[in-house]
C-alpha cells in the first residue's frame, strides 16, 4: 500500500510541473499584450508644413531654425538668451503662423507651447514673441518661439494646452544620431 501512495503522490507533483510550460507562456504573452498596449504612439500630430485645425483657425509651422545656422537674437532683450546652450542641446526658433476662420477669431497664447517627445519634462520657450494675442476672422498672426532642444535627431512635436501637435521634424538637428 505505501508503493501506491507513493505513485499517487509523484502524479499530482509531475501535473504541477507539466502545467509550469503552459503558464509560464501565458504570462509572457499577457506581459508582451501589456507592453504593446500600454507603449503605443502617443496622439498623432500634423506634419511639419501642413495645417491644424485649432480652436478658432488654422495653425501650421512655417519655419524650425537652427540659431547657430542663422544667428538670429529676438528684436527685445532675453535674459534666458544671453547665457549658452547646455552641453549637447542647441536652441531652435520655430516659426508658427495662425489663420482665424471662425467668426469669432482666434485666440493665441504663446506661452502655452511646450515641445513634446523627449522623455524628460517638457520644455516651455525660451522666448517667445507674443504672448497673447486675438485676431479676427480671415487674419493671420505669426508667433516665434525660441527652445532650447537636445542635439539628437528625435521626432519633437510643440504642443499647445488645447491640445494640439504640430510635428517638428528631425532636421533642425545639428548632430547626434
Amino acid at each position: 500500500m505505501s508503493a501506491q501512495t507513493g505513485v499517487q503522490a509523484v502524479l499530482p507533483l509531475r501535473r504541477r510541473r507539466m502545467m509550469i510550460i503552459p503558464l509560464s507562456i501565458l504570462c509572457l504573452l499577457g506581459i508582451c499584450l501589456g507592453l504593446l498596449v500600454f507603449a503605443s504612439p502617443g496622439k498623432p500630430s500634423t506634419q511639419l508644413g501642413a495645417s491644424a485645425e485649432v480652436p478658432g483657425g488654422l495653425a501650421s509651422i512655417s519655419g524650425v531654425i537652427p540659431l547657430e545656422k542663422d544667428n538670429w537674437r529676438p528684436p527685445a532683450s532675453a535674459d534666458a538668451m544671453d547665457v549658452a546652450p547646455m552641453e549637447g542641446a542647441h536652441r531652435v526658433r520655430i516659426v508658427v503662423q495662425f489663420t482665424a476662420l471662425d467668426p469669432d477669431g482666434m485666440s493665441i497664447d504663446s506661452s502655452g507651447f511646450v515641445v513634446d517627445g523627449l522623455g524628460t519634462g517638457e520644455p516651455r520657450p525660451l522666448w517667445a514673441e507674443t504672448t497673447e494675442e486675438k485676431i479676427d476672422q480671415g487674419e493671420f498672426a505669426v508667433a516665434t518661439l525660441v527652445f532650447e532642444l537636445p542635439d539628437r535627431a528625435v521626432e519633437l512635436v510643440l504642443e499647445n494646452d488645447s491640445g494640439y501637435r504640430l510635428s517638428l521634424g528631425t532636421t533642425h538637428h545639428t548632430g547626434g544620431p
